[in-house]
């Protein structure tokens, strides 16, 4: 059995590049047989084994479930003051009476900003994942967190900072900063999220669902804060501030929770495994040389167990992103006449919706897990499923369109469709990042969660560049 010689009162630097000998030394590893590894399915919660720490009052649960959500809520928000950016770049010269989004008197900046926001993040975030990929034995994860939250944090300081700036006479600078703030905090975020969902595959199973759940939390919180937004009519510079603050305050809390997992007996226990995990894998995979290591022999053994997964979890966020927002965003009420409900359809039928269904669907992963970890095929095949909702989406109202004709005219139409497709997303794609490590080795734990994150990161970068196809085929 595992049984540690240091104390849990102190941090361990279980990030360091130590060797086997000095992990000898203090800690004598275990080795989990592939009925009763620390990975198994079955693996409860809390385990019992007098040998191992006790996760007390779910502590590591918890900080697992807010760096999920702190992974993307900083973006969430960044997106969400969409009013905040079109104030920034209206037509100065309008008199007061005229609103600045009016759709009369919209400014190529306003109109193009949405696009090239999707273009310069996507892009940035597949580069960014691939990186974290090939650099998840180099770089150690303490230094990929510590490094993305303060990027994430300057950035979001800079950001709020601008927003008690006039910049309308130098709009279109400020337009290519923004562009290129928004790359880098993608990026930045790309790495976090990679960094994080890597680490969770190292602990038990339910430490993966719980990161995609927080992950959802925080768009159904940004989805709801649009909607207050928008109820109170609130000034759009007032309602940009307040949300580059909650994402700067987040972001250096999350990086606080994920210190605190250096102090939890629990945490520290797979922590340290990791450490000599990574060396083994390293000493495994090194050339005669002594110096190179094989990172195609490394992922090649990691694609061959679980590549269903991998393809599986890129299919659910490509088919996703592919219709939602870009056409999910465009549906319209039936009646034409003008009314409260037209006004909240797009904030709550798209996206209130959307969030809440992909929050529930995350969610109930925990108390079903249908078709389960031995039928990864059968999993696939539900996600090639998903393919439905393009078509019978891009048939409900959404305007303006020119080529196909309304068919599913009716509002409950989108309201169930719109509900249905984020829950299965959320339930689908966790439940493919929590079976994907049951598949790894202990030493390639921490790969397969990256690489599942890669996986979803080109889902998502595919989906949002055939949106654009499916907008112009209505």
């Amino acid at each position: 059995m595992q049984s540690y010689s240091e104390s849990y009162s102190s941090p361990v630097d279980y990030d360091g590049l130590i060797s086997n000998q000095e992990l000898d030394d203090d800690v004598e590893l275990m080795d989990y047989d592939s009925d009763h590894g620390k990975h198994s399915e079955e693996n409860p919660l809390i385990r019992s084994s007098y040998s191992e720490p006790q996760d007390k009052k779910y502590g590591v649960l918890f900080i697992f479930g807010f760096l999920g959500l702190a992974s993307l809520l900083p973006w969430n928000f960044f997106i969400t003051a969409k009013k905040y950016f079109d104030y920034k770049f209206r037509n100065t010269s309008l008199p007061s009476n005229v609103s600045f989004d009016d759709e009369a008197h919209i400014t190529s900046m306003q109109k193009e900003f949405e696009s090239y926001l999707s273009i310069v993040s996507n892009g940035s975030n597949l580069v960014f994942m691939i990186l974290t990929v090939l650099l998840v034995r180099a770089i150690v994860v303490k230094y990929r967190v510590l490094a993305s939250t303060l990027l994430i944090t300057v950035i979001f300081i800079v950001t709020s900072t601008l927003t008690e700036i006039n910049t309308d006479t130098w709009q279109e600078n400020f337009f290519v900063f923004t562009l290129v703030a928004a790359t880098l905090m993608s990026g930045a975020q790309s790495v976090l999220t990679g960094s994080v969902l890597g680490l969770s595959a190292v602990f038990p199973p339910i430490y993966s669902q719980m990161t995609m759940i927080g992950q959802a939390a925080g768009g159904t919180f940004s989805a709801l804060c649009s909607i207050l937004t928008h109820t109170t009519g609130g000034d759009p510079v007032t309602s940009g501030l307040i949300f580059f603050l909650i994402a700067t305050v987040i972001t250096v809390l999350s990086f606080v929770a994920y210190i605190g997992l250096h102090f939890l007996s629990f945490s520290r226990y797979y922590m340290i495994s990791l450490a000599n995990n990574i060396n083994k894998a390293n000493d495994d995979l090194q050339v005669t040389s002594g110096e190179v290591i094989d990172k195609v022999a490394y992922f090649r053994v990691i694609l061959k167990k679980s590549w269903i997964y991998c393809l599986s979890v890129c299919l659910v966020f490509l088919v996703t992103l592919s219709i939602f927002p870009a056409v999910c965003s465009l549906i319209k009420p039936i009646s034409k006449q003008k009314s409260q409900w037209s006004d909240y359809f797009t904030p709550v039928i798209c996206f209130l919706l959307f969030n809440v269904g992909d929050f529930v669907g995350r969610l109930i992963t925990f108390i079903c897990k249908f078709p389960g970890s031995h039928r990864p095929g059968l999993l696939l095949f539900f996600c090639i499923l998903r393919i439905g909702f393009i078509p019978l989406l891009m048939l409900c109202n959404a305007q303006p369109r020119e080529h196909l004709h309304v068919l599913l005219n009716d509002d409950a139409y989108p309201i169930v469709l719109i509900s249905l497709l984020g829950l299965t997303n959320g339930y689908l794609g966790t439940l493919c990042m929590s079976f994907g490590p049951l598949t790894a080795e202990d030493e390639h734990l921490e790969g397969t969660g990256i690489m599942l994150a890669l996986a979803m990161t080109v889902g998502l970068a595919g989906g949002s560049g055939l949106s654009f196809l499916l907008v112009n085929l209505l």
